[in-house]
């Protein structure tokens, strides 16, 4: 992944610091792929829609591949990624054992994976980055 300048967030910004650290996105990504199933919808759409099972490093790679292009990429080419993501999961849903409906495209459910996501990485930093941020930092995109 060639790092533009023209990205979404600025090359100084916290993300592309807390991002840019292997090992703490390697035990970020662990725990937030944790913490996601702890949702039922979220469990069931990756579970019933997903290949992990037969390619899990593949799955891995993508998703990798999504945050350095949303990070770091041209923003043309983050923005693209984007879509291409949205229109996958404007076609994934299903039913849960009690009957509960779901989408993958549901803002809530994409919140809990998204906010599991930002906490598991920046803990992750917190505790094997190379210098904690503060809590002002903390805040910053």
């Amino acid at each position: 992944m060639t790092r533009s300048d023209d990205a979404l967030f600025p090359t100084d910004s916290m993300i592309w610091r807390v991002h840019g650290d292997v090992v703490s996105m390697m035990v970020g990504g662990v725990t937030a792929l944790l913490l996601q199933m702890l949702h039922p919808a979220v469990l069931a759409g990756v579970w019933d829609h997903s290949n992990f099972r037969t390619d899990m490093l593949g799955r891995l790679r993508r998703t990798a591949r999504f945050i350095a292009a949303t990070t770091y990429g041209e923003r043309t080419e983050a923005e693209a990624a984007i879509a291409r993501v949205r229109a996958v999961h404007a076609h994934i849903g299903g039913t849960l054992p009690d009957g509960t409906s779901y989408r993958a495209d549901d803002p809530n459910l994409l919140a809990w994976v998204h906010i599991s996501e930002a906490w598991s990485f920046l803990a992750a930093w917190q505790h094997y980055g190379d210098r904690p941020l503060t809590p002002a930092q903390e805040d910053l995109h």
